[in-house]
Order: structure tokens, then sequence, then C-alpha cells
């Protein structure tokens, strides 16, 4: 085979913005009742994962689905841009193939897995297509590459509590009624147009597209803010308004979403794609 060039990817970018609190992110955002685990478990009724399927999960964060995979007997491997999250995940799965790198150019032989996945993972890159061409490449001929984006805003609980922090990051009041939003150019990635556009764009041939529900619970809204601050608008809204000021925020947002003894529950929805090589 011939060497190929290395592409230039979003690794550093998305390294800087994920390893500073790797460990709150893996505990509650990849925790038993975080966002991951339900959507790690429905996919798996799609894409059915054995003691025979060599797995690759791309952007594989802190390695909880490589490590329910595992679980089922196949054997995994993950690539994430983040050395903390990855080092987390190879503690979850010691036996488990994991390497820090760009989603462009994974450091795998053509055709070394029978499914690669990509959990809100595939639209970081720095080109999505590419991301996704290299994701064919690993993958046997016949193979899958299954992948999920966020869902439709209005059914995710979610997208409240991150406006709020990305209006704190840009300085506004997060508790301001927010501008109604421009209509968009293009189909948003959620729309079936555009992500059956995008997977056949990499040479992938999509047979099945849908949406998930599922329900996020977590134990009180300090947990849940504590994932939150984690993630990429969670970092720059405390280094704009301060870690009490966001907390605050986020509490206060929560509140519409509590239960009886505190518990956070969050209706959430993600569209996924499977497609085969």
């Amino acid at each position: 085979m011939a060497e190929r060039a290395p592409q230039a990817g979003s690794s550093a970018a998305m390294a800087a913005m994920w390893g500073e609190r790797a460990r709150d992110w893996a505990e509650v955002m990849e925790g038993p009742s975080g966002w991951g685990v339900p959507v790690y478990e429905r996919i798996l009724e799609t894409v059915p994962v054995g003691g025979s399927t060599r797995l690759l999960d791309v952007g594989c964060g802190a390695g909880r689905f490589c490590r329910i995979a595992r679980d089922r007997g196949a054997s995994v491997a993950g690539l994430d841009a983040t050395p903390e999250l990855v080092e987390i995940a190879a503690e979850r799965t010691p036996d488990g193939d994991f390497a820090v790198g760009e989603m462009e150019d994974l450091p795998w032989g053509d055709g070394s897995f029978d499914v690669v996945t990509g959990f809100h993972s595939f639209f970081l890159a720095a080109d999505m297509a590419a991301a996704l061409r290299e994701a064919r490449r690993v993958t046997l001929p016949g193979g899958t590459v299954a992948l999920t984006v966020w869902g439709r805003p209005e059914r995710c609980d979610s997208a409240g509590l991150f406006a709020a922090m990305q209006a704190l990051a840009a300085g506004e009041d997060a508790g301001r009624r927010p501008a109604p939003a421009k209509a968009a150019s293009a189909p948003a990635l959620h729309e079936e147009e555009r992500i059956v556009s995008v997977a056949r764009e990499a040479g992938l041939e999509p047979v099945e597209t849908g949406y998930l529900e599922y329900v996020e619970e977590y134990p009180d809204a300090d947990t849940l803010a504590r994932g939150l601050l984690a993630a990429p608008p969670g970092r720059s809204a405390r280094r704009a308004a301060g870690e009490e000021t966001v907390m605050d925020v986020l509490r206060e947002a929560a509140r519409a979403f509590r239960g009886d003894g505190g518990a956070v529950r969050l209706r959430e929805e993600v569209r996924y794609l499977v497609a085969r090589t």
C-alpha cells in the first residue's frame, strides 16, 4: 500500500478544550446516567456487536462505549484527540487498543475493523467528509460505519442549558430571551438530507437513519452542572463569567427539569445513521 500523506485535522484544538476536566466528563456525562449510555445501548440494538467483532470508536472520549462493546465480547480500539480522555479509556479497558490522534488520519491499516462508530464526534473534525472517508478506509468492505449527531433542538432539553452557557461566554445576560434564530441557508446536520449527503460524499452507503429519544437523569443539579462544565461550552463560560456564576445559572436553568428528591431528568434526541462500506 502506498504511504498516505498525513491529513490536517482538529486534534490540537479539541485536546485543549476537553482535557482540562476529563475525569468530570468521564464520571458524569459518560457515567451510568449521563448522555452516553442510553445512546450506546440503542445503537447496539441496530449494530450487533459480539465475540468476533473488531470495533473502532472514533472520538472515543473516556471509553465508555468501548467498555460496553468489550463486555459483549468484541475486540475494541479507540481514538481521541485528548490524551487525558484516552488515559481513562485505557484504564476502563486495559486490553483495548487506544490512540491519540486525528480523525482524518487514523493510525490503523485498511480494512482493520468490522464496525466503526462515532458518537457526536465526526462533525467535530476539521473536515467531516474526510474523517468519514478514513472511517470507511479502516472498515472491512461490507462492514458498518455508524454515527450520531445531536437531534432537533426543540426536542433536546439540554439545548437551553447550552444556550445559557454560550450567552455567558459571549458576555450576555443568560437570563434574557434569546433573539429569534435566523433561517439556515443549508439543512442542519441532524436533518436526513444533510447527514446522508455527507455520508455519500465519503463513499458510504446509508442503510438506516432515524431519531432516537432517550432520557438522561442526574441525582441533582450540581452533578449535571459539573458534567456540563467539563465540555467546551462550559469551559468558555466559566472563563468568561467565573465558575460560581455559571453554576448559579445552570442550577436555575435546571429547575424546570427537577423531579422528586431533586433529581434532574432531561429528555433528549439524537440523529443516527448506519452505513455500509
